[in-house]
């Protein structure tokens, strides 16, 4: 067993480091206010800031008092940051988007300068302008439509009922394991290898790309191929255990134990602590969440050892 809580305390490090996002008009690290939190944590709110970061470092370039502009973008960080839901930070962004798009659109273009042409004798005195070419529109920024309310809630709702009908299903399949009708875990080294294949994975990825400072589309091969070669070991195995009809049964038991394992990992860790108080509880919550998945990962065993990885590979197990 000790060898097995080495390999699951290697999980919740791994995934740790894999569990921050960046943003682009500041760093994650230094995020203080719940608006700044969020945007490093979600995606969408991060890609809008990064369209909100290009569209001011543009309005800077090219407005006629850039030390009122500036002021302008402190006033609305000020707001913004008061915000205390997703949805007001993403309408807050949205709407300083399209401000600082009608900015552009209404900036005054110059007036074209008549260019008078070369006296072609001593008479000649009359001056004629070049043809000027016209200004290209200026382009429009397609305004981002924050999700409503109610969409938010009826997502959230399926995911409930999807997480609770997988939950069902899980307990159907810990059911008929213990009966002797499928096997999830064979022993201790399959319950291990099976964890240990998505870290392993994206493990490989920053492993290569931050530390080894390899091309990252070189490192999403590397990881593909190490999480791809674990996989169809973890694929092969199961089906050795279960046979053709209860394969599918098996191979979801491990896929969504792994899922809910993770997605409480996630949760507890990539949520923004207000106070170091929080950030402890939630360290420890994880803590305790890594030690009931691994206590009950090796009470599905169905054999209490560890098996060699020579016969694991090899199918002997």
């Amino acid at each position: 067993m000790s060898r097995f809580n080495i390999g699951s305390g290697l999980i919740a490090m791994l995934f740790m480091l894999s569990a921050h996002s960046n943003a682009t008009s500041f760093d994650c690290v230094k995020a203080s206010s719940f608006a700044e939190k969020s945007i490093c944590t979600d995606s969408a709110l991060s890609r809008l800031d990064e369209a909100l970061n290009s569209e001011y470092v543009r309005s800077i370039d090219r407005a006629a008092d850039k030390a009122q502009a500036r002021q302008d973008q402190r006033e609305w960080l000020r707001r913004r940051d008061n915000c205390k839901t997703a949805n007001c930070v993403a309408s807050s962004m949205t709407e300083r988007l399209n401000a600082l798009a009608r900015t552009k659109i209404d900036q005054p273009t110059k007036a074209p300068t008549e260019i008078t042409s070369t006296r072609v004798d001593q008479t000649a005195t009359a001056a004629i302008p070049k043809p000027v070419a016209s200004a290209p529109a200026p382009a429009t920024v397609k305004p981002v439509t924050p999700r409503s309310a109610a969409e938010d809630h009826q997502a959230f709702l399926y995911l409930k009922i999807g997480l609770f009908v997988m939950a069902m299903l899980l307990l159907i399949c810990i059911y008929l394991h213990r009966r002797g009708t499928i096997t999830i875990y064979q022993d201790y080294t399959d319950a291990l290898w099976t964890s240990l294949t998505p870290i392993l994975g994206i493990g490989a990825y920053f492993v290569a790309s931050l530390w080894l400072e390899v091309p990252r589309n070189y490192s999403i091969i590397a990881a593909c191929v190490l999480g791809g070669l674990m996989s169809l070991q973890v694929l092969v195995q199961t089906y050795r255990s279960n046979g053709f009809w209860f394969f599918l049964p098996s191979l979801f038991a491990k896929v969504t134990l792994l899922t809910f394992y993770f997605l409480m990992i996630a949760l507890l860790l990539c949520g923004g602590a207000r106070t170091k108080s929080e950030a402890r509880r939630r360290r420890g919550l994880a803590v305790l969440a890594t030690t009931v998945f691994v206590f009950l990962s090796g009470w599905i065993c169905r054999n209490r050892q560890f098996s060699s990885i020579d016969d694991y590979i090899a199918g002997r197990a």
